[in-house]
């Protein structure tokens, strides 16, 4: 199966930023280094063609579309290379114009873009100023960014120069580990545009994340799981209760 326009930035040294969010009662799921290799290591590539022709098929139509074979790396024996940028997916009009979902490792996250994105999924809000706490405190952010690239206006400068004018992003998705930097990590927040769903960026996200940890060798890994997102959890390899293992939860009670 073909990938789909695909591009990776050499990392310049991970700078880490991300979001915390209140506990609630729900399951914990461990992923452990072994188990993870085969499903976890490399985004499936399949992913990639349905994001192309799925989501951004409706944002420009299908024309414009562009598909560069790819062969699957062995999942076992490399986890590719540690990148602050993925293109995961492109496409294009006559017009010029140009819309990219990005995966990124670090970076930049304004929090009051991130609470936007979690009302937008049904979270409950919380206060922007313990939200950059808490994006300042964090090891490992990764995030989903939807960029719209306009041409020039005809005659103007920039045309004349060849070089693009308007360009927006937004942020759609974002996932966020804590960790002791040599052991342990737990992923949260994991979250997605709702317009966004159903074409494998929360997959993409989760799987990217994992990579960048093993790359750290983090290989004991676990989060908490809505009973409604289990099964799409353990079809990336993470176990609900290992070995007996529970979570346990302290919160006030008030």
């Amino acid at each position: 199966m073909a990938s789909s326009c695909i591009r990776s930035v050499p990392s310049k040294g991970h700078k880490s930023m991300c979001l915390g969010s209140p506990l609630w009662p729900c399951p914990m799921l461990v992923a452990r280094g072994q188990s993870l290799r085969p499903f976890t290591v490399f985004v499936d590539i399949r992913f990639r063609r349905v994001s192309c022709h799925g989501f951004l098929g409706g944002l420009f139509g299908r024309g414009g579309m562009t598909t560069k074979p790819s062969p699957k790396p062995s999942l076992e024996d490399n986890l590719g290379p540690d990148v602050d940028e993925l293109l995961l997916a492109e496409t294009s009009q006559p017009d010029g114009s140009k819309a990219q979902i990005l995966y990124r490792n670090g970076g930049p996250v304004a929090a009051a873009d991130l609470e936007k994105l979690c009302v937008k999924v049904g979270w409950p809000a919380r206060p922007v100023a313990k939200v950059e706490a808490a994006l300042r405190n964090s090891f490992m952010v990764s995030s989903l960014v939807l960029r719209i690239t306009l041409p020039p206006l005809p005659g103007s400068a920039a045309e004349v120069e060849g070089a693009d004018t308007a360009v927006s992003e937004q942020l759609i998705g974002l996932a966020r580990a804590t960790s002791d930097h040599a052991f342990n990590a737990t992923i949260w927040d994991v979250l997605v545009d709702p317009e966004f769903q159903g074409q494998g960026l929360g997959k993409a996200l989760v799987e990217q994340m994992v990579r960048s940890l093993l790359r750290r060798d983090i290989s004991n890994i676990t989060l908490f799981a809505d009973t409604k997102v289990l099964d799409f959890y353990r079809q990336m390899g993470f176990e609900a209760d290992p070995e007996g293992i529970k979570g346990m939860f302290w919160y006030p009670k008030f």
